[in-house]
């Protein structure tokens, strides 16, 4: 007999995504599942059902994603220090401009830095997004 209820990490194998994406699908989406105790139970029925009304329009259609990526040789200390100026620039103003075009920062952003060390090269990468109504305006909670 197949199983119906999956604990986490049966859902995670289930869906085949890793353990970490599962984590962050609970606390960011809508996706059925119950806590019982200290621990999470899915049913397979359910995870597929909402898998099948999910569209990638609806996760496009509202949302504006934003990068800046710039790859540099050179000594750590001026590239650590090339970083920090970006991102004082970002936290001073609210806003940067990259390429002749502005970006201005709404409160809630949310920003991934990665720093990758390749034998002599150092790759960093800022990505920000954020949330925006059909209009482009970035929306507000009331």
């Amino acid at each position: 007999m197949e199983k119906e209820v999956l604990n986490f990490e049966e859902a995670a194998e289930f869906l085949e995504i890793s353990t970490k994406t599962l984590n962050q699908i609970l606390k960011d989406e809508d996706i059925p599942a119950r806590k019982i105790g200290r621990e999470w139970r899915f049913s397979k029925h359910a995870l597929l059902d909402w898998l099948g009304r999910g569209s990638s329009k609806d996760y496009f259609k509202n949302q504006t994603i934003s990068r800046f990526e710039e790859t540099r040789k050179g000594k750590t200390e001026n590239l650590i220090f090339h970083a920090k100026e970006i991102l004082d620039i970002i936290s001073r103003e609210r806003s940067i401009t990259i390429e002749n075009r502005r970006f201005d920062f709404p409160e809630d952003v949310e920003m991934e830095v990665k720093i990758k060390k390749r034998t002599d090269t150092i790759k960093f990468e800022l990505e920000f997004e954020w949330q925006t109504d059909e209009k482009g305006e970035i929306e507000s909670e009331e």
